[in-house]
């Protein structure tokens, strides 16, 4: 089923593929796209979403869009966040008429990676999101230096990035509350990261110091680097979603 309403916006929708030999206990992903918070769809997940069907047939997939973040429209991290739960709220209330589990995995690639963690680690109150998957996802908003860098990088073709996603300009305060390296916890989902090693958007370190603090945390976790920019290429990819897999077969029982 393609474009499912979840809301009123148009960007309130969500594709859900359901495997043919399914029952209550077929567990769920749900996909988060990137595209700095402020661009992106859910159609540039395609060759992902392609990928993990073939190497788990037997779990449903839900690969969502959401309002982006935008000054013009007042939409910033609040909203998505909102919207990442009506999603999993909507899922889960038609879980009998889907006829899956209600136990679910989120994954996301850069923003969407970045998303995804923060969701389980701050806002999952239904305690259904049992592991997250980050590709190359951002996990210190608060980094002074990556701010001012990544700013530089897109800021001349899109604007100030970080300021329209969490709705106002620098405030180590306010940008520590929408980490996900601040926000994560000992009880926290067990998480695979993936990584470029080359990658000059989100720099390799954060993923590191992220893997470095569920380490200390005792989260169950894993993290891999490739030789990569902000991007893997189709063998990388490959194995991405291998390890992937083979982690939320673990823990979506």
């Amino acid at each position: 089923m393609t474009n499912v309403t979840y809301g009123g916006h148009s960007k309130q929708v969500y594709d859900v593929y359901l495997p043919a030999k399914r029952d209550s206990n077929t567990p769920v992903i749900l996909m988060i796209h990137g595209g700095a918070w402020k661009a992106g769809q859910k159609e540039d997940f395609s060759s992902y979403l392609n990928v993990l069907k073939n190497k788990w047939k037997d779990v449903a997939i839900v690969n969502m869009n959401y309002r982006l973040a935008s000054n013009a429209n007042n939409i910033h991290h609040n909203d998505i966040m909102a919207d990442i739960n009506a999603v999993v709220t909507d899922v889960l209330a038609k879980k009998d008429t889907y006829h899956i589990s209600s136990n679910m995995g989120i994954m996301g690639a850069s923003a969407g990676g970045q998303l995804a963690m923060i969701y389980a680690y701050k806002y999952n109150n239904s305690k259904n999101i049992k592991c997250v998957g980050n590709i190359f996802g951002p996990s210190i908003i608060n980094d002074w230096t990556w701010y001012n860098s990544v700013n530089l990088w897109l800021g001349a073709y899109t604007g100030d990035i970080l300021t329209e996603y969490v709705g106002q300009s620098w405030d180590a305060v306010a940008y520590k509350e929408v980490s996900p390296y601040w926000n994560v916890n000992s009880t926290s989902q067990p998480t695979i990261i993936f990584h470029g090693n080359l990658d000059p958007i989100v720099p390799v370190y954060q993923s590191q110091r992220m893997n470095g603090k569920l380490n200390t945390l005792g989260v169950p976790n894993q993290y891999y680097e490739y030789i990569a920019f902000h991007s893997f290429d189709d063998t990388q990819s490959d194995d991405v979603l291998t390890k992937l897999v083979a982690f939320f077969k673990v823990y979506l029982k």
